[in-house]
């Protein structure tokens, strides 16, 4: 489950020259699997000058380089968990265009981002946003939503990251896939808290029995 799905499909959609493969930078990353989505993809996968983790990310499993800032001169993707967010941000933002900026502030302790969202505003891009939700029995990660910054007056910044794009058209892209995939990410929520409740109802039925059969 991830909100990177709809822009690596969005991107491909939108891609005309199909021997020329998008780059996603990465300032940080949450896990190998959240940069590795990318290279699956066919795109580049740029570790910044400075990457930051809390999880141990090889560069090499995923596979991923790394490159100088200077010597980084499309930049399709720039990614960045909001607990590491540079100071620096929007001047690297001024400098690479990125066709989308995401930042990640779901499942940490962020109050508020919604500066961070008009600053993207203010740099000419449109502030999406994905919600997530594990309020479930399992806590169970998955997308609930994924709209506009405008639709969402009371955000939970803890549970919300936030995409800028920064062509109009390839935001309503991204939307368009969005109302596809979150649907289907709810079913498959939906199925795999169904599963779970089961597999937990038979291992109870399994432990009494076992229990009633002892002497």
């Amino acid at each position: 489950m991830s909100d990177d799905i709809p822009i690596i499909f969005a991107e491909d959609l939108r891609r005309q020259d199909r021997n020329a493969a998008p780059t996603a930078v990465f300032f940080s990353a949450g896990s190998t699997s959240q940069m590795q989505q990318y290279a699956t993809a066919g795109w580049q996968v740029v570790a910044a000058p400075g990457f930051r983790s809390d999880a141990k990310i090889e560069l090499a499993d995923v596979p991923a380089v790394t490159r100088a800032e200077e010597s980084i001169p499309a930049c399709t993707l720039l990614s960045c968990e909001a607990k590491f967010l540079p100071p620096e941000t929007a001047a690297h933002i001024r400098r690479w265009r990125p066709a989308v900026a995401k930042f990640n502030c779901a499942f940490y302790d962020i109050s508020d981002a919604g500066a961070l969202a008009q600053s993207v505003a203010g740099l000419g891009y449109i502030p999406l946003v994905a919600i997530w939700r594990d309020d479930n029995s399992f806590g169970y990660r998955a997308i609930s939503n994924l709209g506009t910054f405008a639709s969402f007056p009371n955000l939970e910044w803890d549970r919300t990251n936030l995409i800028a794009v920064r062509e109009p058209a390839f935001a309503q892209t991204i939307l368009t896939l969005a109302r596809l995939y979150v649907g289907e990410e709810r079913r498959i929520q939906e199925l795999r808290v169904a599963n779970a409740i089961r597999n937990d109802y038979i291992a109870r039925l399994e432990d009494a029995l076992q229990a009633y059969q002892k002497p």
